[in-house]
């Protein structure tokens, strides 16, 4: 496990992804928090993100059985209590890094709440590949 809290919850993020475990995912963020998608749409809220996150992993979602990894870029303190992470996303084992149709950055603001920290906010934005 990693040491560093930011850090630790992005490690989780992943292996929530990569498990296609939406109800995991979902535990990392705040119930007031608001995500922007891979493909741009806004959820303001734990519970629609939710549906989303069933959606796009359930079997023949688009994301089913899709692997990705995060390589950490930056994590900036907001405040003592906010921190926000940088990460780019890229499909695991990819043969063409170049060309791969998962690559992003992805955003995610965490909020320390009584020492626990979980998502507040967060953007995965597409990296074009052209």
């Amino acid at each position: 496990m990693i040491d560093n809290p930011a850090l630790n919850l992005l490690a989780r993020y992943e292996d929530a992804f990569n498990a296609n475990d939406a109800d995991s995912m979902n535990a990392l963020f705040w119930e007031d928090s608001t995500f922007v998608n891979f493909g741009g749409a806004l959820v303001t809220s734990r519970d629609e993100l939710l549906t989303e996150q069933r959606f796009v992993f359930a079997p023949g979602g688009p994301l089913h059985e899709v692997s990705v990894g995060y390589q950490h870029e930056v994590t900036i303190e907001l405040t003592p209590t906010v921190v926000q992470i940088v990460a780019r996303q890229r499909t695991r084992d990819s043969v063409d890094p170049t060309h791969d149709p998962m690559h992003g950055v992805i955003i995610l603001t965490v909020e320390f709440r009584d020492g626990e920290g979980r998502i507040r906010t967060g953007q995965n934005t597409p990296v074009s590949t052209g």
